[in-house]
């Protein structure tokens, strides 16, 4: 198959895409940088009826040795836009970001432009768009509104009294985010780097930072951590091959 765009490539090992550092190659790996290639190379794809699956951060993401067919759309540098709409006058930030944005790229500037509450954030890895699919750190209480791409080309600009939120999850219809409006509260420069050097500070000493992971692999139960029931069951740092328990977290392998 030849597609109309120079930012689709054959066969790329979805390894330099995952924090895990594995996983074999994509069949057709598409980066595109404008919402026009987006919606082409998806409207292409579902016309000929290949499957379309999504890479973000791929924090999130364990890709299969055999890697994965059709196309794995990544979305490029276009869309890791951000930027400050809100007056100097009003008490609160409102930010526009592209859903390719680092999540830590958005935690840098709450240091610079003084936005309140952006510590929940702070050492979360990966990308925007995954943050809020997952509604990460309960993201969901910052966005008013969403726009989501569907895997057949169409956009949807999703308010936030149509959208709903849990623990570690955000329902939406598939499809791929390409822009985030969040509304964070203003305080002063100095005090929002304080708070996110605090809760860095703690996450560096209580949690697996040095070594490919995915973050906390499995959800928390109701009034208790997952890592604490792992070491409970004496599994932290067991090892089957080069997958190992974290040793300081049990709940990062």
């Amino acid at each position: 198959m030849t597609w109309p765009h120079s930012c689709i490539r054959p066969h790329e090992p979805l390894a330099n895409h995952t924090s895990f550092r594995i996983g074999g190659p994509a069949e057709w790996f598409a980066e595109p940088s404008t919402l026009e290639e987006l919606l082409d190379t998806l409207r292409d794809a579902a016309r000929v009826g290949v499957p379309v699956s999504v890479v973000g951060g791929g924090t999130n993401t364990l890709a299969a040795d055999r890697g994965i067919r059709g196309l794995t759309v990544h979305l490029g540098r276009g869309f890791r836009t951000i930027e400050d709409l809100s007056h100097p006058d009003e008490g609160v930030a409102r930010v526009s970001c592209g859903g390719a944005l680092l999540t830590q790229r958005l935690v840098f500037l709450a240091t610079k432009h003084g936005w309140g509450e952006v510590e929940t954030l702070a050492g979360l890895p990966g990308q925007l768009g995954g943050a809020v699919a997952m509604n990460a750190q309960e993201i969901g209480r910052f966005i008013q509104q969403v726009t989501l791409v569907s895997f057949d080309g169409a956009v949807h600009h999703l308010t936030r009294e149509q959208l709903r939120f849990s623990y570690r999850y955000t329902a939406l219809e598939p499809g791929i985010i390409t822009d985030v409006a969040l509304q964070f509260p203003k305080v002063s420069p100095a005090e929002a780097y304080e708070r996110i050097r605090r809760v860095l500070q703690r996450r560096n000493t209580t949690q697996e930072v040095r070594l490919p992971s995915a973050g906390c692999a499995f959800k928390n139960p109701p009034g208790t951590g997952a890592g604490r029931l792992i070491d409970q069951a004496g599994l932290k740092g067991a090892r089957i091959g080069d997958a190992q328990v974290s040793f300081r977290h049990a709940n990062f392998i």
